[in-house]
């Protein structure tokens, strides 16, 4: 059960007359009013104090110490494995430091992109969720602007049901409604909590862009090298043909056996099934380009058949892991999803305190509509009311532990995702690693399986050997081309990959615009300094600033100075749920003493059970 003590102070409605003097009891009237109204404010700001000092003794103090993330990953090393085409150091910037109009040079494949992110839904669907966002945030905003409502009425009524002589009332009003004073920063905190949430909704779109950008890229290259295995498919169709016409011309002169002829017939079939396979694979990567774009692809647009490069760089630079924190939009969203929980323990805190509001209204009435707006129909009401926690059975405290273990977990969350982008970096770095070497080794076999057919069509020209050598060596230099081919394509894909994983693809020249607070709460409105323009410029700039990431040798010695809680259980009785004779349970006292690590070994805490 709950209980809240709720203490209101409102004056008694004063009515105005229309007389120029006034007389010596409406003089006392006045003087009377005012005495109430002082010594009631007395009254009230003795009683709010004395209840708020013992409301404070249980607020949990405010944690002023930075949140740092410790995501344990080498970030200001350099990653470790890389090809000769690819730097990280620092002196070079990211690639995700450049446009995507810069990083990729295909004219055919930027016209595409432009096209997904005019026409993409998913792309869409992110931008109105930023419309909502920032709604959401003008909505908390408006929640430090008092709010004024009017009203009007009409009113008959008699004394029973036999009363002929029935009244009628006119009124109209004009009131304040529950207004706020935010002294203890709740509705501050609340529009901190809504901003940050604007700021995760617009790296959520940001997450969103760069995924269409790679995949619109990926599904580009993809059709491009599937019309590339076609060509190819089918120029090894033609040489089948001719390789099992003259098979079958040798067997029909009684020259070779048929089982040349046999297998020159499955080679021929192979090649057929390669093309079917990679007219399969255009209409797929169609499809898939059609949805991402939003619409038909123009002709114009379509690629060229292993496109050599879609990109002008030689070199690619991966950067510090340290600039994943600045350009990968999923780590910036849970950097302030993280904020937005620390706002919310600020709210939950400024719950323990008490509640002061303000309310009043003035209006007229009149039992006669010709007399509704004479003076003497006016009437007014102020009244302030102060709501003091006195005991809610523990709920402040859930709530404020709730909001604590939901920081923890989305700290847990951005450590992760910090974890996430390295490794995802990391698995391109490795692919590509490797990559360039196996296309080397893959055109030295191309090469080896060219020789090898020249020399047994010679040899098979020659009659020196017979027809199923020449067989063997177009079907290793078919799969041996096809391979490259799949390299090739790997080897494109993997710088679409690498910056995508890098972070690159938003918008950097077109900066989101953050929304700032148009409103000032009343308790705050003599703040002067804080509600300048600057003021509020410096806020937002802080709060889309990036949060810090500890160093090990930092989260060590932040490990070194936490305090340590040591639970000591005394039992004083025993107690026998089942009555079975045998003790289930034991009923005790629970002492914690909270003391500060003395040497760097991590204490684990363990879980006793303890019997009666």
């Amino acid at each position: 059960m709950s209980f809240r003590s709720i203490f209101t102070s409102k004056s008694a409605a004063a009515v105005v007359t229309t007389a120029s003097m006034p007389t010596m009891s409406n003089l006392q009237e006045v003087s009377s009013s005012a005495q109430m109204r002082k010594n009631g404010g007395r009254l009230l700001g003795l009683t709010v104090l004395a209840m708020s000092m013992a409301a404070c003794n249980t607020i949990p103090k405010a944690d002023m110490r930075p949140v740092l993330a410790e995501p344990n990953i080498p970030i200001e090393q350099a990653y470790g494995a890389f090809d000769k085409e690819t730097v990280s150091t620092s002196e070079q910037p990211s690639l995700a430091s450049q446009r995507w109009q810069n990083f990729y040079s295909d004219e055919r494949l930027k016209g595409l992109i432009a096209i997904g992110l005019e026409n993409n839904k998913d792309f869409e669907s992110a931008r109105l969720a930023i419309e909502k966002a920032r709604a959401q945030y003008q909505i908390t905003d408006i929640n430090d602007l008092p709010r004024i409502d009017g009203s009007g009425g009409y009113t008959r009524s008699a004394q029973n049901r036999v009363d002929k002589n029935s009244s009628g009332s006119y009124n109209v009003n004009l009131g304040l409604a529950n207004y706020e004073l935010d002294f203890w920063g709740k509705i501050s905190s609340l529009k901190d909590q809504a901003l940050q949430n604007f700021l995760a909704t617009t790296a959520a779109k940001d997450s969103t862009q760069i995924s269409l950008i790679s995949n619109i890229a990926q599904s580009y290259a993809n059709l491009s090298y599937s019309m590339a295995q076609l060509k190819l498919a089918e120029a090894t169709v033609e040489s089948r043909e001719r390789s099992l016409f003259i098979a079958d011309k040798r067997f029909e002169a009684g020259i070779d056996p048929k089982l040349p002829s046999l297998q020159a017939s499955a080679s021929l079939e192979n090649a057929k099934l390669a093309v079917l396979r990679a007219q399969s694979s255009i209409l797929k990567s169609r499809n898939a380009l059609q949805f991402l774009v939003g619409g038909p692809i123009p002709g114009e647009l379509i690629p060229a058949p292993a496109v050599s490069n879609i990109t002008t760089h030689e070199v690619f630079s991966a950067g510090l892991p340290s600039e994943l924190l600045r350009y990968r939009p999923d780590v910036l969203q849970a950097e302030y999803n993280l904020k937005a929980a620390g706002a919310n323990i600020a709210v939950a805190r400024a719950s323990y305190f008490p509640s002061i509001s303000l309310a009043s209204s003035v209006g007229v009435s009149s039992g006669s509509l010709d007399d509704l707006f004479k003076s003497g129909s006016v009437g007014w009401s102020f009244g302030p009311s102060i709501s003091v926690p006195i005991f809610d059975a523990g709920r402040l405290d859930a709530n404020y532990d709730v909001a604590k273990i939901e920081r923890e977990q989305t700290l847990a969350n951005y450590e992760k995702s910090i974890q996430t982008a390295f490794r995802e970096v990391s698995d391109v770095l490795a692919t590509r690693a490797t990559l360039g070497d196996q296309l080397q080794a893959q055109y030295r076999l191309q090469d080896n399986f060219e020789q090898t057919y020249q020399i047994a069509d010679a040899r098979f020209k020659a009659g020196i050997s017979n027809y199923l050598d020449v067989l063997d060596a177009q079907r290793s230099l078919f799969s041996t081309q096809q391979g490259i081919l799949d390299l090739e394509l790997q080897k494109i894909v993997s710088q679409i990959e690498l910056y995508q994983a890098l972070g690159g693809g938003a918008n950097l020249d077109v900066p989101e615009v953050i929304p700032a607070a148009q409103y000032t709460n009343l308790a705050q409105i003599a703040n002067l300094p804080a509600n300048s323009a600057e003021a509020k410029a410096a806020y937002v700039i802080d709060a889309a600033s990036s949060a810090r990431v500890a160093s090990p040798q930092e989260a060590q010695a932040i490990k070194q100075s936490e305090t340590v809680t040591k639970s000591t259980f005394r039992p004083t009785a025993a107690v026998d749920i089942n009555q079975d004779g045998q003790a289930d349970a034991a009923v005790g006292v629970v002492t914690e003493e909270v003391t500060l690590k003395e040497n760097t070994v991590e204490q684990v805490p363990v879980t006793q059970i303890i019997e009666p």
